[in-house]
């Protein structure tokens, strides 16, 4: 586990980075720039971000296994009491048994019988439809939690969490108009208010780790660890891919799965977001842009603003200057906390694309009111022992449904002229 010093050491080194980067530019400023030593501080700004966050996240990450870790050594020792909301039950317990003595086991009917009576008990009610069997609630709240925390957008958009696939929410855009009268006036009729219904669109996803047969017969073989780690990097990168690019085909729809449009909030169709052109064919254009882009947004949705981009297109942006010289990048100078650009927070996620003409590389604003994640609880897993022979694999899936909300809410920032 790296230490609190090693984490603030590269914090330090971070802002070294910066600080060289910032001199260069500024030696380049009077001269024509030289766009090989420009792409080398580019790479030297990328790399040091990424061993940053690679870092923080490790440090982060052990931290909570250790806090963990110590509340169910707490849980087990009875210093946390013995109500009934200190801990898993004794249905919970049973379930996790016959799910992994299923999983471990040759897919027979008794097995898998165990597990589906066991289920019902946990859960109260009948067992899930579909084929398989319901990943215990021990193990699937763990694959869940690790998800979000992996996951970008998660952190950032709605997050509902639904028993059924039928869900809608009901979006009010305002323009409900208001007058003014006198005692006694009569009242004309204002503006009708701007409602509209989001269904999100469904789709399931899934992973399919294998293991070998010999594997499994060692006892030493931890099976809840291993179904965790291999379903919460995949479950999480379908889950950042989605939210920002979602094509809404068998999967939710994205930020961008419609095109953003230059109209005007209340000039647009519903779910379309608006971009701002960058004023350059091939790049991000100058600070004055940044500042439009976010001014663009209301008021209400800058409160809680921030800019959401991909790694490469930070490293652009770090060494952006407005007119009197003044970089725009402010680094953190604590672990977990994120950089800010013209005093807002930047998130990074790779799905976003990158700095060409005609994308939108960069976007500002309340992702929580732009968008809403829709997450069926239950996992679901089905053994394969057929098609692979020495081999078990494992189909381990999920519904979630997804659709922008607010398109008044985020602005996109489009690379042209």
């Amino acid at each position: 586990m790296p230490t609190l010093a090693e984490v603030k050491d590269l914090i330090i080194e971070d802002r070294k980075n910066t600080e060289l980067i910032r001199q260069e530019v500024k030696n380049l400023k009077d001269d024509a720039v030289d766009q090989a030593s420009l792409k080398k501080l580019e790479d030297l700004v990328t790399k040091g971000l990424e061993e940053r966050q690679a870092k923080e996240a490790e440090y982060q990450a052990e931290l909570k296994e250790a806090k963990e870790m110590a509340e169910e050594a707490a849980l087990k020792s009875g210093r946390r009491g013995a109500g009934a909301d200190d801990g898993p039950d004794e249905d919970q317990v049973a379930h996790k048994s016959a799910f992994e003595a299923y999983i471990r086991g040759q897919g027979v009917a008794e097995l898998k019988r165990a597990a589906d009576e066991a289920e019902v008990k946990s859960l109260g009610s009948a067992a899930g439809s579909g084929s398989g069997v319901a990943v215990p609630t021990l193990i699937a709240q763990t694959i869940q939690s690790k998800t979000s925390d992996d996951s970008v957008m998660a952190g950032l958009v709605k997050v509902v969490r639904v028993g059924t696939s039928d869900y809608k929410e009901i979006v009010d855009k305002g323009g409900l108009g208001f007058g003014w009268v006198g005692a006694g006036d009569p009242r004309g009729q204002t503006d009708k208010p701007g409602i509209y219904e989001v269904e999100p669109t469904m789709g399931t996803v899934y992973a399919y780790p294998e293991a070998q047969e010999e594997q499994l017969d060692d006892v030493f073989f931890d099976i809840e660890d291993w179904l965790v780690n291999s379903a919460r990097t995949s479950f999480a990168n379908a889950r950042d891919v989605a939210v920002i690019a979602g094509d809404g085909v068998k999967k939710p729809i994205g930020l961008l799965g419609t095109a953003p449009v230059a109209d005007a909030d209340g000039a647009r169709a519903d779910k379309v977001f608006q971009f701002l052109a960058s004023g350059a064919a091939a790049g991000v254009g100058d600070a004055a842009k940044l500042v439009e882009l976010i001014y663009l947004t209301k008021a209400q949705y800058r409160n809680n603003g921030r800019f959401l981009m991909n790694s490469l297109t930070t490293s652009k942006i770090r060494t952006m200057q407005d007119g009197d010289g003044r970089f725009l990048w402010t680094d953190s100078l604590a672990a977990g906390q994120p950089a800010t650009l013209l005093g807002y927070a930047v998130a990074t996620a790779e799905a976003m694309p990158g700095v060409a003409a005609n994308a939108t590389p960069i976007a500002f604003g309340d992702f929580q009111k732009a968008y809403t994640l829709v997450e069926r609880h239950d996992l679901r897993v089905t053994r394969d022992e057929i098609t692979k022979p020495g081999f078990v694999k494992w189909h381990i899936r999920q519904r979630l449904g997804g659709a922008p909300t607010n398109d008044d809410a985020v602005k996109f920032l489009k690379i042209a002229a």
